[in-house]
């Protein structure tokens, strides 16, 4: 099966679509260098600077698959929440794609966000312009990505839509606790610990931690508390705004009696990406690249969705049930 990426990112779905079996044929993002190190990472996949604004369903190459993550920031609980009012809001973009889909291709569409996402008035169009285009079979679920191998409480809203069925369902290859379907315990941050972790917190740093805790105390009137992580724990959901420094988001890393902020390579390890995935940039870059990807494992998973239902899907038109 064939795949276009659109928003490529640093390419954490061409990642797990490659893993599960999938043919990216081609990607595009706005961020050139997140095009940058897609194509350093992904050498044989075609990738372009391209802005979704200008381009139209008939642009992109025939492919079985549309992927999307849709830009978050306008709608993430960590900016300002403002939604299409937020100029790199590009929601209704990926509307207008839909509605100019013609033909047979593509036949599976997958899009992104955050969970909030999903109750905005871009989330119905898009819901309105699949039926339109007659993907009739689907999944809108929000998803634990620590049920498919990721380290971390990383939530996402999720729709998978087919034009024939069955629906494509990612199945969960891990669990908290032991469960019927043998799936795999939660992966913990002991197995994805930096062993060459400097930079522990000075005293100043978490001075300004317990600041913070003031001051969100009196604006909120509930006391933020930065999460502390140890080797049983998982992190909170990785953030680009992270960049190796405390700040009001960044959990502290609980390290031989002291504390220290995550490093790029845990977070990169949390993420799912293997330790020789290149985001060789600036740091706040690097961070960018990691923190803003759909997390590989997840993707293969629902790439592995795609091929099995598509399986059965022409299992189902050949009539070969009876035969069996």
């Amino acid at each position: 099966m064939r795949a276009v990426q659109i928003c490529c990112g640093a390419g954490g779905s061409t990642l797990g679509f490659e893993r599960a079996g999938i043919e990216n044929v081609y990607a595009f993002d706005f961020d050139p260098v997140m095009v940058e190190i897609h194509q350093v990472n992904f050498p044989k996949v075609p990738c372009v600077v391209k802005d979704i604004r200008e381009m139209a369903a008939g642009d992109l190459p025939e492919a079985d698959i549309w992927l999307c993550g849709i830009p978050c920031e306008p709608f993430s609980c960590a900016g300002l929440e403002l939604g299409h009012a937020d100029r790199r809001d590009i929601s209704f973009e990926v509307v207008r794609l839909l509605r100019g889909i013609q033909g047979e291709w593509p036949r599976y569409v997958v899009l992104e966000n955050v969970p909030p996402f999903e109750h905005t008035p871009a989330a119905a169009a898009i819901r309105t312009a699949l039926i339109d285009a007659r993907f009739c079979h689907g999944i809108e679920a929000v998803f634990l990505y620590a049920d498919y191998g990721v380290c971390q409480m990383r939530r996402r809203w999720h729709i998978i839509a087919a034009r024939q069925g069955p629906t494509p369902v990612p199945t969960p290859t891990h669990s908290e606790l032991p469960d019927l379907f043998r799936r795999l315990p939660w992966i913990r941050f002991g197995e994805i610990r930096d062993q060459g972790a400097t930079g522990y917190a000075s005293a100043r740093a978490l001075k300004g931690v317990f600041r913070r805790v003031i001051r969100y105390a009196v604006l909120y009137g509930d006391a933020y508390s930065p999460q502390v992580v140890g080797d049983d724990d998982l992190l909170p959901t990785v953030m680009s705004v992270w960049r190796a420094h405390i700040n009001g988001t960044t959990p502290l890393i609980y390290s031989d009696g002291r504390l220290r902020p995550p490093t790029l390579l845990e977070a990169q390890r949390a993420q799912g990406f293997p330790d020789d995935f290149q985001v060789t940039r600036t740091q706040v870059e690097q961070w960018k690249a990691i923190g803003q990807a759909i997390a590989p494992p997840f993707a293969e998973a629902v790439g592995r969705a795609i091929l099995s239902s598509d399986k059965e899907s022409t299992r189902n038109n050949n009539g070969s049930y009876g035969e069996e």
